[in-house]
């Protein structure tokens, strides 16, 4: 058996390297009524609007890419797990955003799988959350703000992967420890577990973990509040990628939300590292495996909640199983190495053919009941794709017309810019009964996966400036305050000045600048940067920002406006003096004198010379 599986991931890997190997593959031709037709379709004019957001994760960037569907127009990075400092996220130990990050962790993250908040079936334009799987961490995203508003580390677990949300509430949103390892970290494996960790949907605060043998992969939920689902494999509990692949069958998890919570009111948990842990032979009833071919991948509930789909990954069947009695009802065959599957409302599925290179439509009801004809339709996507999302399909409602294939190859598509090349986006059109691939988009590395949400529904809840918080520095109220050698500048900007616009401290003191835009209109950010500093934050309308820095050395700095927002752009700055330790200093915030040196008359010839 073990010769037989081994010759089988062989085959496996020689099928992959074959799909990659594709700059020669030929392209079809298409005539020149398709092609305007094709661009017809994704052109949104200048002054337009897109009719969708598109939220995909940014893999080791630590961030989320937000684009616009059907034109594909890059329109956001939403910086969650790594620095920015072009947009002044985390990159000031001073800031708050810093403090955040740091205190959860690296300062560094892998982000996956973006999750939207719903209200009865419908996504409801509240939040985003994505996880980090490097560090254990999940994060939520303000989408009135497009801004990250929390990041919590989820104790107890290693590799948190697949993400979603307990419908139909979102109460929790729950995350996979995927990595397994031991509740009481000795290194032994035969102890090792994996854990399902249950959170609040708001704080993020840990509220209980499941704990099971196996690695939980990609998680989904039903639609009722009863059961969420998890792929699992390595059901070996191996270390090694053979041993992974030992066993015939692996499994998909459900696990019982109620009995949990009832296990949790009754006390029927170990607490570790101050979390509750709920093992299931404690609680009979809690967790179901659900027999399924070998190392499953994608686990999705169909839009009408009645089934749960996995797929094969190293078999070339997606499994059909009733979302409530947990039965198998199917095991169509769709392709080779199927990863991911996602909806158009219409009773059809489309699942990522990894190793085909393809997405493929199938017809759920007809694959349950055997009909020959379930598969409709296939399409050739460039290369090696993964994930897959259509328009709405996590929620009840999918919208049935765009879907995005997420490749993870883009040989021969793009400029060459050095070894590595952009990752390769697709959009499809699923409207009709055959597919059409109709664009492709670059992106920074690496989406992983992607959700949509109809511009209706989130455009006129994105805030046009901030509500000002009871810290804010009000126009007239700047002020210079002193304890020692800690100094607070609460400061104000407004197109073109900073008030004030100097202000003056000894060597070595702690600096604190509150920052106040007392702009009252949409897109007049102002940035502040301070020279041989490492100094910039950006401040949008109506926001405050603040950031604490050692003055250093005596001398003369510039402190300036980073984004352009006037003409007068370049004359907003201003200047923090550091003067000697025995330098009196001054806490006037009124405009410095002229200064003594009167500038050229430029209207008069003058002879400079150069010594």
């Amino acid at each position: 058996m073990n010769n037989i599986l081994t010759l089988t991931f062989a085959a496996v890997l020689a099928l992959t390297f074959t799909a990659c190997d594709s700059g020669s593959r030929p392209q079809p031709q298409k005539g020149g009524a398709r092609q305007v037709s094709d661009a017809e379709r994704v052109y949104v004019a200048p002054g337009k609007l897109d009719d969708y957001y598109a939220f995909l994760s940014g893999g080791q960037s630590g961030s989320v890419f937000v684009y616009g569907i059907p034109s594909c127009r890059f329109l956001k990075e939403i910086p969650i797990f790594e620095p920015r400092a072009g947009l002044g996220y985390a990159n000031n130990p001073g800031s708050e955003s810093y403090r955040r990050l740091h205190e959860t962790g690296p300062m560094w993250g892998d982000t996956h799988h973006p999750v939207l908040s719903q209200t009865e079936g419908r996504y409801d334009g509240r939040w985003l959350w994505i996880n980090d799987k490097a560090n254990g961490r999940v994060a939520r995203i303000d989408l009135r703000t497009f801004e990250t508003a929390v990041i919590k580390r989820v104790p107890n677990i290693q590799g948190a992967h697949g993400l979603a949300a307990c419908l139909p509430s979102c109460k929790y949103v729950f995350v996979n420890g995927e990595l397994e390892h031991d509740l009481a970290d000795s290194t032994d494996a035969t102890k090792y577990h994996s854990l399902i960790a249950f959170l609040d949907g708001e704080s993020l605060e840990t509220r209980f973990e499941v704990a099971f043998v196996g690695n939980a992969d990609i998680a989904s939920s039903g639609k009722d509040g009863r059961y969420v689902f998890s792929t699992m494999y390595n059901s070996e509990n191996a270390v090694t990628s053979e041993g992974m692949i030992e066993r015939d069958r692996d499994a998909v998890v459900a696990i019982d939300v109620p009995l949990a919570e009832k296990a949790l009111a009754d006390g029927k948990f170990t607490r570790v590292k101050g979390v509750p842990v709920i093992k299931p032979e404690d609680v009979p009833g809690l967790l179901t495996l659900i027999p399924v071919p070998k190392n499953p991948h994608g686990c999705n509930v169909t839009p009408d909640g009645k089934y749960v789909l996995a797929s094969g990954k190293l078999s070339p069947t997606v499994t059909i199983i009733d979302a409530h009695t947990l039965k198998v009802v199917a095991e169509p065959e769709v392709g080779l190495g199927p990863l991911h599957t996602t909806f158009d409302g219409r009773g059809n599925a489309y699942t990522s053919l990894f190793i085909d290179s393809q997405i493929v439509k199938w017809n759920i009801e007809k694959a349950i009941k055997g009909d020959p004809t379930y598969i409709v339709d296939r399409v050739d996507v460039h290369y090696n794709v993964g994930h897959t999302k259509a328009a709405g399909a996590d929620s009840s409602y999918p919208s049935g017309d765009w879907l995005i294939s997420l490749n993870k190859l883009s040989k021969g598509m793009y400029l060459p810019v050095g070894p590595a090349m952009p990752e390769s986006q697709e959009l499809i059109d699923i409207s009709g009964e055959k597919m059409h691939l109709v664009a492709a988009f670059a992106s920074l590395p690496e989406p992983h996966d992607a959700v949509f949400m109809p511009r209706q529904t989130l455009a006129d809840k994105v805030v046009q400036t901030y509500e000002p918080a009871p810290a804010a520095v009000k126009l007239g109220e700047e002020k210079i305050v002193r304890n020692g050698n800690k100094v607070d500048v609460y400061m104000t900007c407004i197109r073109s000045k900073f008030v004030p616009e100097q202000f003056e401290v000894h060597p070595n003191d702690e600096v604190t600048i509150h920052l106040t835009n007392v702009e009252t209109i949409r897109d007049m950010t102002h940035g502040f940067a301070l020279s041989d500093h490492g100094i910039n934050i950006a401040v949008d309308p109506g926001q405050t920002q603040v950031v604490s820095f050692n003055a250093g050395p005596r001398g003369t700095y510039w402190y300036y406006c980073t984004w352009f927002c006037s003409a007068l752009h370049l004359e907003m700055r201003g200047r923090m003096l550091v003067k000697a330790p025995n330098e009196p200093l001054s806490d006037s915030i009124a405009p410095p004198p002229p200064t003594q040196a009167k500038a050229q008359d430029t209207d008069k010839k003058a002879s400079v010379s150069y010594e």
